[in-house]
């Protein structure tokens, strides 16, 4: 098989588990929701499930018979649990923020994955094994190597750009994070020692310390403010997390204007 094939099998699923996403989202809150992690319409985590899934299935094909529905689901379904628990760990270690919080649904482990997810994931494994992936593969089929080694390459140069650019504006918010709260900390220290008039000075300053970070950020552009606002929560120590909270809703404020 092509490392081609693969590539392009990858970034169309990740374009479809991003319009899925999008669609589940704005159905259950009402409002239109531009999900995923990176700037562009693609989710990689729905693109690395499918080409597993993709590997999978051939290996078994060339190996003898094809596996049964109940086969093809439980293993879906194990491996997306698995694949949602580490891909939701190592951002949470990485950024310190999280994409999705199963924390209030029931029978989730540590708000990362849940059983009506791993169900869920585990019936659209069944979909792909069976129906998306051989219409994939009689689409393509037809295509020769020389064309899906450029499709292959123009698309996955378009998501390293996408990826560089929105780690940059990640990381970027996490160091305006941690300066503000080192700020916050400093200031916190001079309360206790100050008096009371020193301490409305002081309040004052770090008022407008807020409002430095606020315009910071809008000189960050719409793309960028837009990946932040797709975060669902930032975990940061506690003193971190409300200087976190007081940015997101600085961005807020930015995208009403």
């Amino acid at each position: 098989m092509l490392p081609s094939y693969i590539a392009v099998v990858f970034m169309l699923f990740s374009a479809l588990g991003w319009l899925y996403e999008c669609l589940f989202c704005t159905l259950t809150s009402g409002k239109w929701e531009n999900r995923g992690f990176l700037f562009g319409p693609v989710c990689p985590i729905y693109g690395t499930g499918a080409a597993a899934v993709l590997l999978i299935r051939r290996a078994v094909l060339a190996a003898g018979p094809d596996l049964a529905v109940w086969q093809v689901f439980l293993l879906c379904a194990a491996g997306s649990a698995v694949l949602e628990y580490v891909t939701s760990l190592v951002l949470e270690r990485l950024f310190h923020a999280l994409w999705w919080d199963y924390s209030g649904w029931p029978l989730n482990l540590n708000g990362r994955i849940s059983l009506f997810t791993s169900v869920g994931f585990g019936g659209a494994g069944v979909l792909i094994w069976y129906v998306l992936l051989p219409l994939a593969e009689r689409l393509l089929g037809g295509a020769g190597p020389v064309l899906m080694e450029l499709l292959s390459l123009g698309l996955l140069a378009v998501l390293v750009c996408d990826l560089t650019l929105t780690v940059n504006t990640l990381l970027h918010f996490d160091r305006l994070v941690t300066h503000a709260e080192d700020a916050f900390n400093r200031g916190m220290d001079a309360v206790v020692e100050s008096t009371k008039s020193h301490t409305v000075r002081l309040k004052d300053g770090l008022a407008s310390r807020q409002k430095a970070f606020a315009d910071r950020l809008g000189l960050m552009g719409r793309p960028a403010l837009a990946a932040i606002r797709r975060v669902r929560r930032f975990n940061y120590r506690d003193a971190a997390r409300d200087r976190a909270e007081a940015l997101l809703s600085a961005v807020s404020r930015l995208r009403r204007r």
